[in-house]
């Protein structure tokens, strides 16, 4: 159906709350089904991830137009993408293919857009970024767009593109949930049975007038976000050979509490983490602000969230770790837990929940957070990058010292940015990659020269040449340079 919707309209949006699995559809539904010799298919674009590309290094840009192109085409030369627009882009792509072949471009997690600080600065390179895709729709009739964001950043995206198609993801069905839990041969039918009925059903214990009562809520769908948890964890914990997993290993052994009690725990260890608050502290603010003392859910809004110093990027992480999901009631967004099966494993999670994200995944949520304007938040990333990463995983440790470079250089901390991007450049060298190590040693020389150091900075453009000598970019800055020094230097013939 969506494939269907994206082939046949220009502008189509995959909508849903956090959870409902609009990634995974997108992914591995989608993509498979219309990727053929009758289309032009992009890779699925998006706002995250770091190519470790210095932005000190690149002209003045749109960064939400940078990182959406980046991943549109991950080969391309980075200092030509910032001078592009993303009609531009379109434009180059469809050049040379027949009119009758339909390019077709995602964007997933649009949301990230609307993310981060409201500035006057930020709102107008979100409105600048919008109005680039709405040219490209109208201007190339061959581009077909499918964009998938939560439901409530719907009226921003629309007040500019247009309303378009709409397709809305909700929860599984019991049926779709019990074929998902087949489907990969990691549970046999009876056993992936015993999973869906026990994630759909929630046992919630309370206490009114000293008597503890428990009472249960079967739902009729299916959270997709706490089943594929579930499935994760129990076969981590029991496949030990090759064989699904059999109803009597799940009866004997498979503790689907425990699974989501890990999952809860997991997740509320990587926000604290990130966000510099404790588990036990997050865990108290969750259980407390909730959910009510008849074991009911409650809704908070972001003001009451900042009331108790929960800021708004900690409990938007909390959503993208699908603990909570939210709904727009303006001016304000109110928050909720994803399910009534959270309560009970909620209130027994550990405080020492182990953080299961690797250090490339730490590095991509710091860039997405740069580009989104979070720079303490992209800082807390690539430092716990570093920190976790492999001595022997170098271009990871020179990406993510870049970045830090990048945040330093957004901040105008000039010292502290050549020191990071010449830190990145000592690590490149040492992965013998000489075209990186130019772009740090370009990035050094424009650190130098916002400081006024113009002679400094002619000296690392020069040896940025010296290990790029085809970069038209750098020749041309060199060329650049040396004529302001002459100019600098040339005396005053009327004085």
């Amino acid at each position: 159906m969506v494939g269907e919707l994206w082939l046949n309209h220009p502008l189509t949006f995959l909508s849903g709350l956090a959870g409902v699995g609009k990634t995974s559809l997108l992914a591995a539904g989608v993509m498979p089904l219309v990727n053929d010799n009758r289309s032009l298919l992009l890779p699925i674009g998006g706002f995250s991830g770091d190519s470790g590309y210095p932005i000190a290094g690149l002209r003045r840009h749109n960064p939400y137009t940078l990182a959406l192109l980046r991943s549109w085409s991950p080969g391309a030369r980075v200092q030509e993408l910032a001078d592009w627009s993303v009609d531009d882009f379109l434009v180059r792509q469809g050049q040379g293919v027949d009119s009758s072949v339909l390019v077709l471009a995602a964007i997933d997690q649009a949301d990230d857009l609307f993310a981060g600080p409201a500035t006057w600065d930020r709102d107008r390179q979100r409105r600048s970024f919008l109005r680039q895709l709405a040219d490209a729709l109208s201007e190339q009739p061959q581009l077909r767009l499918l964009i998938a964001a939560r439901d409530y950043v719907l009226p921003e995206l629309t007040e500019i593109l247009g309303d378009g198609e709409c397709f809305e993801l909700g929860p599984l069905t019991v049926d779709a949930a019990q074929e998902a839990v087949e489907r990969p041969g990691g549970f046999d039918q009876q056993a992936a049975s015993e999973v869906v009925r026990s994630v759909r059903t929630s046992r919630v214990v309370t206490t009114r007038d000293g008597e503890r009562r428990e009472s249960l809520i079967i739902a009729s769908e299916v959270e997709p976000a706490l089943l594929q948890a579930t499935c994760a964890r129990l076969a981590e914990s029991l496949h030990v050979r090759s064989d699904p997993i059999t109803r009597r290993e799940m009866q004997q052994r498979g503790d689907v509490d425990g699974a989501l009690s890990g999952y809860c725990a997991s997740a509320m260890a990587a926000v604290a983490q990130m966000h510099e608050v404790s588990v036990s502290r997050l865990r108290t603010w969750l259980i407390n602000s909730f959910i009510t003392q008849v074991g009911e859910l409650e809704e908070v809004t972001e003001g009451q969230a900042a009331a108790e110093h929960v800021s708004a990027t900690t409990t938007r992480a909390l959503e993208d770790r699908h603990l909570l999901r939210s709904r727009a009631d303006p001016p304000a967004r109110r928050y909720t837990l994803i399910s009534h099966r959270l309560i009970e494993p909620l209130r027994n999670a550990p405080d020492d929940g182990e953080v299961r994200v690797s250090p490339l995944e730490q590095l991509r949520q710091a860039g997405r957070a740069r580009v989104v304007g979070e720079l303490e938040l992209a800082t807390r990333y690539a430092d716990e990058a570093i920190r976790v990463a492999e001595d022997e995983e170098l271009r990871l440790h020179a990406q993510a010292t870049s970045l830090l470079g990048d945040i330093a250089y957004e901040n105008e901390e000039w010292v502290a940015a050549e020191q990071h991007y010449r830190r990145a450049a000592e690590i490149f060298g040492t992965a013998m990659d000489k075209g990186a190590v130019s772009q740090q040693l370009y990035a050094v020389a424009q650190t130098l020269a916002a400081r006024g150091q113009y002679h400094a900075a002619l000296t690392e453009i020069s040896s940025a040449l010296e290990r790029d000598p085809g970069n038209p970019i750098i020749q041309a800055e060199l060329s650049g340079m040396i004529n302001r020094l002459s100019r600098r230097a040339k005396p005053d013939i009327d004085a």
